[in-house]
């Protein structure tokens, strides 16, 4: 399995119910802004309302502070929460940030870790123009945050997702046939590749062994070697490209930041690895609109597809069935509203069922194709109100839930959840989505369900078709790769697809909107849907890898061809660049990323019969 950042370790099961909170807006608060609850989502609220009792009540404080298991209970392995009660937020503002907004935040009580004022200059590159403010913001101060005239709303700062004595060789380079390609003088010279990942913390060691060259730059190093791996990969495939590092950080701002550095420091191709599941699944969110502008204007960029191929529901219209989960009569004592009028998420059958083992843990990501409140559609929000629930087994009951209100283009179309098994045996459980009320929607939306797990077996099978990584919402300058099975076979022909390797097609609008501005509003039909395909194609992964700081599969570190492996679309992405650059260097290095993708179109072997292939298997040469 593909490693992924060690985020779903905290041992804690959430057994109280995901409440929504009623929030007060600040008389300081824009009158002509939505009402500050609508901007605060249930993962928030809950967080909020789980500290203030803590504090309330005065358990497991000390020193006047949260206790270390009270802040692993809270963080549930992916938030951060301070010892004084601070919540990691992304905010997302109406317009661009600068001091006096970080001030604001500041006089609040909150901490700012970065911001959007902060991204470097590309020169001769135009850029999207967002406002992001990543704070650590004092939980009774939450509410008079989201009151603030500029924030559009606020998001939990959801910890990335990455999708993980002779030389050895990747396997992509067989597969690919970039040996042949080097053979002929194309060494990826003139080329420079920059990568974001979670770290290269032991570049130095990939090094010395001779895995990398000497001049490999690191802009921002991180924390881990997924990075390492991914630059050792491309350097395999083009020896004579230079290559640079910027590290992801935790939040949006730092994946978008990346971005921007790399392409101030002169990469012209970028290969990236890393997946936010609340970016915008029906629109093109600030991570994929970057990408595509910097394609649009020079910069060949590589994303992961995502590791969500069997993790994810088939997307279909929300139609509300009349029905309760798996037609259950239940008193629903712990669920905020009941689930009675669910969806179907795959054929008649109205639950995903999943079990999760001991010390496991699930997060849920519900999206439909109305606007979100966040890049691009700001401050905006969504008309039919959909919940998410996790049930027991039996589907009589909810062990978590998120059912923030939206209607009228006013709340955020997203809900998340997560849950977390502490016991020491099995909890079967159930995903269920529902549909609580339509407002003014002119046309039933499509919905997007995925999930990330750790020790979670799934009952019902997943669907790939549409499961690629929301920040991956690409339509034809930036492109997004595929993994096939590199260590199975290095024959463009037969090499498998991985099970779990994501794929479009990639679908961009909105069902419902307001006519103008912000809402609330009476909906208006949205326009249709621009489609494109994804992934662009497939590339290896299962390659083999020095395993430098124990990075990969097997054993790692590794001296043996085949020792240490590295799996996942995480590695697709910088096997596509390692391809890219060579096709670069021969048709001439000014050529634009959109020639370049035609020329790798044209030599990948096409694949029929799963559109996860994308256009097909890459090569760098046809003989």
């Amino acid at each position: 399995m593909p490693r992924r950042v060690a985020v779903l370790t905290a041992a804690f099961a959430l057994a109280l119910p995901l409440a929504v909170m009623a929030v007060a807006v600040p008389a300081s608060a824009d009158p002509g802004a939505p009402a500050a609850a609508s901007k605060i989502p249930s993962l928030v609220a809950d967080r909020v309302a789980q500290i203030r009792a803590a504090v309330g009540t005065n358990r497991g404080l000390r020193g006047g502070g949260l206790s270390d298991a009270q802040r692993d209970t809270l963080s549930a392995g992916y938030l951060t929460i301070s010892p004084a009660g601070g919540i990691d937020l992304t905010l997302h503002a109406t317009g661009p940030v600068g001091k006096a907004e970080e001030q604001a935040l500041r006089d609040l009580g909150a901490t700012v870790v970065r911001s959007s004022a902060e991204f470097a200059k590309v020169p001769g590159v135009t850029l999207p123009e967002a406002g992001l403010v990543h704070a650590v913001v004092p939980y009774d101060k939450v509410d008079a945050v989201a009151g603030l005239g500029w924030v559009a709303t606020l998001r939990p700062t959801l910890k990335p997702q990455v999708d993980s004595d002779p030389q050895l060789v990747a396997e992509a380079v067989p597969l690919h046939r970039t040996d042949v390609a080097n053979s002929r003088g194309f060494t990826g010279k003139g080329q420079k590749v920059g990568f974001i990942s979670d770290g290269v913390s032991s570049l130095a060691e990939a090094i010395a062994r001779g895995e990398l060259p000497a001049d490999s730059q690191a802009l921002a190093v991180g924390d881990g070697d997924e990075g390492t791996a991914m630059m050792e990969i491309t350097h395999d495939m083009a020896p004579d490209a230079k290559l640079a590092f910027h590290t992801v950080g935790e939040d949006l701002t730092s994946y978008v930041a990346a971005f921007h550095a790399l392409a101030a420091s002169g990469a012209n191709l970028i290969a990236e690895d890393i997946a936010f599941d609340d970016e915008p699944a029906f629109q093109q969110g600030l991570g994929a609109e970057t990408a595509e502008k910097l394609a649009q204007q020079g910069i060949w960029v590589s994303s992961s597809a995502g590791n969500l191929g069997a993790k994810h529901a088939t997307r279909a219209p929300a139609v509300g069935t009349g029905r309760t989960p798996d037609g259950v009569a239940g008193s629903y004592a712990n669920c905020p509203t009941a689930p009675r009028n669910t969806v179907n998420l795959r054929g008649a059958d109205n639950t995903y069922d999943v079990i999760i083992r001991p010390g496991g843990a699930i997060l849920p990501t519900l999206q439909w194709s109305e606007p979100r409140a966040i890049y691009p559609t700001i401050g905006q929000g969504g008309f039919t109100n959909l919940n998410l629930y996790l049930m027991k087994a039996d589907g009589s009951d909810c062990l978590a839930s998120s059912t923030n209100v939206q209607a009228n283009g006013v709340g955020d179309s997203i809900e998340q959840l997560i849950f977390e098994n502490t016991t020491g045996a099995n909890i079967p459980a159930k995903i269920v989505v529902d549909v609580a009320g339509s407002s003014s929607a002119v046309k039933i939306p499509t919905f997007d369900l995925r999930w990330r797990t750790a020790l979670v077996t799934a009952v019902d099978p997943g669907d790939r078709a549409g499961s690629l990584n929301p920040d991956s919402n690409y339509l034809g300058f930036a492109t997004s790769a595929g993994a096939v099975a590199s260590n199975v076979s290095t024959d463009p022909a037969t090499t498998p697809l991985e099970s779990y390797s994501a794929a479009g097609p990639v679908q961009i609008g909105s069902t419902t909107v307001c006519a103008t501005g912000v809402g609330p509003c009476t909906g208006v039909a949205g326009g249709g849907f621009r489609s494109f395909v994804g992934p662009a194609w497939a590339a290896a992964d299962g390659v083999t890898v020095s395993g430098v700081g124990g990075f990969g599969s097997g054993t790692c570190p590794s001296n043996v061809q085949g020792g240490c492996r590295f799996f996942g679309t995480s590695a697709a992405a910088p096997s596509a660049a390692g391809v890219a650059a060579l096709i670069r260097e021969q048709i001439g290095a000014s050529q634009s990323p959109l020639t370049v993708n035609r020329t790798m179109y044209a030599l990948a072997l096409k694949r029929a019969g799963n559109p996860g292939f994308g256009a097909g298997v890459l090569r760098a040469t046809t003989y």
